[in-house]
């Protein structure tokens, strides 16, 4: 069976507790995926998305979804995504890459969110 990665992909910063939630995603995941999960970070800290698309591949994926962890698409994803993307491409022609829609695109992720601001609010 081909092995289906999964990277949670985020922007990055230089505080390392930053990444706490990201990574806490990452294992809610993978508790449900049957393949790795990885967090992968833009700029300011690693592991970037060039190193793990090559371990996953390292590690016989021949498939990974990208999921951006961003609440709205920038030049980040509009420009150095598909720009990181290309090279892993011509490198791995075989690989698969399908990328999800930015987490602020999704519908059921705002409302997520909305709930968490209520439920926050009303909890003080």
């Amino acid at each position: 069976m081909a092995e289906h990665g999964l990277i949670l992909f985020a922007h990055g910063a230089r505080a390392a507790s930053w990444a706490a939630p990201f990574e806490r995603l990452r294992d809610l995941v993978a508790a449900s995926h049957v393949g790795p999960v990885r967090v992968a970070y833009l700029e300011l800290m690693p592991p970037d998305l060039p190193t793990v698309i090559e371990q996953m591949v390292g590690s016989g994926a021949t498939r990974i979804d990208l999921f951006p962890i961003f609440l709205a698409v920038g030049s980040h994803l509009r420009e150095d995504l598909p720009a990181l993307l290309a090279v892993a491409r011509e490198r791995h022609p075989r690989l698969a890459i399908r990328v999800h829609p930015a987490l602020g695109e999704s519908e059921a992720m705002l409302r997520v969110i909305a709930t968490g601001v209520v439920q926050s609010l009303a909890s003080d």
